[in-house]
């Protein structure tokens, strides 16, 4: 079964992503950063934090987005562009966009933006008592120095 054409695609521009890896953004990030300056020991326990932190946002995840959604928060966690969660799900990149940021309404001259996965992860995140947990815990870290 092929994909079939949508209207959108003769307006529809292609964007270039460059992709890069969680492991690369966090090398970059802490490079030359304060953690440097940090104990062992808190190194360590910001890690392991950290770990918690991905644990619980990934069972936030699982418990509450759609499958569409979960499936392209996944796939773009692995590094895929956009596009190509868009090819690998065989749907416009459009859709990829409206899956993660949501999809507006304009009628009645009122913009009302509903949908989104990560309007939807950043209330479950705020009201889930591990992750706020997490948080102050790797604040007080960070605020030792």
């Amino acid at each position: 079964m092929g994909k079939k054409t949508n209207r959108s695609n003769s307006y529809q521009h292609l964007f270039a992503e460059q992709s890069y890896s969680n492991e690369m953004m966090s090398e970059f990030s802490e490079a030359q950063g304060l953690i440097e300056n940090y104990t062992l020991e808190d190194k360590e326990q910001l890690m392991n934090l950290r770990e918690e932190l991905k644990l619980a946002f990934w069972r936030l995840a699982k418990d509450n987005l759609t499958q569409r959604q979960f499936q392209v928060l996944q796939l773009l966690s692995e590094g895929f562009s956009q596009q190509e969660c868009a090819h690998r799900l065989n749907i416009n990149q459009s859709s990829i966009t409206k899956s993660i940021n949501g999809n507006c309404d304009y009628s009645n001259s009122k913009k009302k933006v509903y949908g989104g996965c990560k309007k939807k992860m950043r209330k479950l995140a705020e009201n889930d008592e591990q992750i706020q947990k997490l948080f102050i815990q790797i604040a007080e870290i960070h605020s030792q120095y």
